[in-house]
């Protein structure tokens, strides 16, 4: 064999390589730099948008504010028009509805900051109305111009700013009809127009001002007339009155007593302005006198009832006298019954006044009312103004003695209270309660009371169902008031059985006044005393074995007492309201 042979190494490319390879492509040149011309001023100073500007002053806006539907204008601008009561172009918004606009204000300073400007300044209030005038004035004599062309001079800066404005807004729109032009007024002419329209507007006003001051004074002159007229008329009807009742003639009497009867059913002020002494004394002698007509003599004291409805006449009636002629009216059995009712009418009205009751039941109207009040041949209304005038003259201790001293005045009131036919109707009822209520409250009065059997009538009307609900308020008042300080009481509630109504009434009574009244009479009645440390609910469970009423401690009568074990037990009484000192409508 021979010697090994030398291996050979063929490098294999892939199909791609096999191709001669293109050198690389040698870098090229750095292009030259250009050295542009130095631009000039114009060239140097851009163009601020348009959308910088305010609308209204054509400058670069500080202070933004955004106005209904949205557009913007600077602030100093919007006060002016708001100052001028004027609306800014374009806007539908008053300065309230003002919105500051931040980024458009950041975008201006940035821009400022950017070209090397200062920020824009706001307007002084002097550029900013003229502007607003220029801009926001609609008048008659105005000329045409463009916004650009109208704008005033600011700074330098802000001149060429708006400048660069109008030109790129003229370029950019590709058309001059797309320029905005306004009717724009002169300043001095609206100045002038406006302070000749205030002029006229304050003539104007001061014209009316002086129309009414003139139709009031003659109003206060018409009313001090009429008040004169009034006093004349006033003055005259009292001396034509007086003047008539001097002369004594019967029929003229009549008819003067007729007119101012008439005159007295006017008003409040006639009333008050014809109670004068003069007219009352006239009024007194008709009164008193007896030759005149019954029909002057009702007329006279209906007048005296009208006057006394008035306040302020009461005081000057009684000083006048006119009680006696009054109580006159009622002592005569002559009078008519016109005249006893309005005489009881007046006497009502007198006593109203607390001032007026001592005098009134001295001068001697206790007794001729009290008969008109019991007597069942008058009339219903006469009988109830005896009545509420006897309750108001018996509010007065001076009056109760003397009520109490009259001749059976506690018999006939308790006979009236006590009656419950159809004969008496329950107005009258409750107003005898009422005046034996005040007699209840005097020793006599008290006295008297018991004297007639009130505990007895005033037990048998409490325990009536028929009309309890109606005068048990009154009852107890009554009963409570008889069992103060009188050790008689005990004895003749006990005697009439007070103690079963009383107890139902303090036990199912609603809480109030009277039924109060009833608990304390109660303890009178079962001698438990007022400061008895015993309370009378369980006195009174603990004493119910005994007739169901009261225990042994307790003496009761014992028939009544079997009669109650044997009736079946009352109906609960409605509720009451508590007691009134005027109960009649």
């Amino acid at each position: 064999m021979g010697a090994p042979r030398a291996r050979r190494w063929k490098l294999l490319l892939p199909p791609f390589h096999s191709a001669k390879r293109k050198p690389p492509l040698p870098p090229p040149p750095p292009a030259p730099v250009a050295v542009a011309p130095a631009p000039g001023k114009e060239e140097e100073e851009e163009v601020m948008p348009e959308e910088f500007l305010c609308p209204i002053s054509g400058a670069p806006m500080a202070d933004p504010v955004i106005l209904p539907p949205g557009r913007t204008y600077e602030r100093a601008c919007v006060d002016a028009c708001a100052g001028l009561s004027l609306c800014p172009p374009g806007a539908s918004a008053a300065t309230a509805a003002a919105i500051p606009n931040d980024a458009l204000r950041a975008a201006i300073r940035t821009w400022c900051a950017r070209h090397g400007r200062a920020p824009p300044a706001p307007p002084s209030a002097a550029e900013a109305r003229e502007a607003a005038l220029l801009r926001a004035v609609p008048a008659a004599a105005a000329r045409t111009t463009t916004v650009a062309a109208m704008v005033p001079a600011r700074s330098s800066s802000n001149l060429s700013c708006s400048s660069r404005a109008s030109a790129a807004s003229t370029s950019s729109s590709g058309s001059s009809s797309e320029m905005a032009t306004v009717e724009v007024p002169r300043a001095k002419e609206v100045a002038e127009l406006r302070v000749a329209e205030a002029e006229e507007e304050m003539e104007k006003e001061k014209e009316v001002a002086v129309l009414r001051v003139a139709e009031a004074e003659e109003e206060k002159e018409v009313a001090v007339l009429r008040v004169a007229e009034a006093k004349e008329e006033e003055e005259e009807v009292v001396m034509v009155v007086a003047k008539v009742v001097e002369k004594g003639d019967e029929d003229q009497v009549e008819a003067a007593m007729a007119v101012l009867l008439r005159e007295t059913r006017e008003s409040e002020e006639r009333r008050r302005a014809l109670c004068v002494p003069r007219l009352l004394a006239a009024l007194r002698r008709v009164l008193h006198s007896k030759r005149h007509t019954p029909k002057a003599h009702a007329d006279a004291a209906a007048a005296l009832a009208n006057l006394t409805n008035e306040p302020e006449n009461r005081i000057p009636i009684v000083r006048a006298g006119a009680v006696t002629a009054l109580v006159e009216v009622l002592s005569l059995g002559t009078a008519s019954p016109e005249a006893c009712e309005h005489a009881a009418g007046a006497l009502f009205g007198l006593a109203l006044d607390e001032e007026n009751r001592a005098a009134i039941g001295v001068l001697g109207a206790v007794q001729p009312l009290l008969d008109l009040f019991t007597s069942r041949d008058h009339a219903p209304r006469a009988r109830r103004d005896a009545g509420m005038a006897l309750y108001h003259l018996s509010l007065s201790a001076v009056n109760q003695s003397k009520l109490a001293r009259a001749p059976a005045a506690a018999k006939n009131l308790l006979s009236i209270a006590s009656d419950s036919t159809t004969a008496e109707p329950m107005p009258i009822r409750r107003l005898a309660l009422m005046v034996i209520c005040n007699l209840a409250k005097c020793a006599e009065g008290r006295a008297a009371l018991m004297d007639t059997g009130a505990v007895a009538t005033v037990s048998a009307i409490l325990s009536d169902d028929t009309h309890r609900s109606e005068l048990e308020e009154l009852c107890v008042v009554a009963l409570f008031g008889m069992s103060r300080g009188n050790p008689r009481f005990r004895g003749l509630a006990r005697a009439a059985g007070a103690d079963r109504p009383l107890i139902l009434i303090s036990e199912r009574a609603p809480a109030g006044a009277h039924k109060e009244m009833a608990r304390k009479a109660l303890r009178v009645v079962l001698g438990l005393g007022d400061d008895s440390e015993r309370d009378l609910p369980d006195f009174m469970n603990s004493a119910r074995n005994v007739n169901g009423i009261a225990g042994s401690s307790v003496p009761v009568h014992r028939r009544r007492a079997a009669s109650w074990a044997a009736a079946p037990p009352a109906q609960t009484p409605p509720n009451a309201h508590q007691w009134r000192s005027v109960c009649i409508d």
